[in-house]
Order: structure tokens, then C-alpha cells, then sequence
């Protein structure tokens, strides 16, 4: 599959309508390494223990440090 077909895929995959305001979103490299990730528009918050666990494997405990920095 070439790489245009890939995007288009993945864009007819996801809408914005299946993302809601509540959801948390991960987005991972080829190589594993965390390039970015959205939280609900409510902070500060408790996130779910699952959430936090995800984060954690990302060195992530404080998701109010993060302030639209860049993880990659």
C-alpha cells in the first residue's frame, strides 16, 4: 500500500465526529516512542486508571506539566 493510500485510509477510518470532547487519544511512531496525545477538554482531571498506566509507560505522571509541549 503506498503512503498516500495509507493516509487516506486512515482518514476515512477516523472522523471527528468519533473523537468526542471526553476521549484520550495516543498517537505512536513506528519505532514505539510517543509523538503526541490529546486529553479531554476538562483539566485539571483524574484520568482513568488504564490512562494512567499508559501514560506511565511514557514517563508521563503530571499531565498538567505538559502544556502543549512536544514529545518528539
Amino acid at each position: 500500500m503506498s503512503k498516500l493510500s495509507e493516509e487516506l485510509a486512515f482518514e476515512d477510518g477516523i472522523c471527528d465526529s468519533d473523537i468526542g470532547e471526553e476521549d484520550y487519544g495516543f498517537i505512536l511512531g513506528p519505532d514505539g516512542k510517543l509523538k503526541s496525545l490529546f486529553l479531554p477538554d476538562y483539566v485539571p482531571f483524574k484520568q482513568p486508571k488504564n490512562v494512567q498506566k499508559i501514560l506511565k509507560i511514557f514517563g508521563i505522571v503530571d499531565v498538567d506539566a505538559l502544556d502543549n509541549t512536544t514529545l518528539h
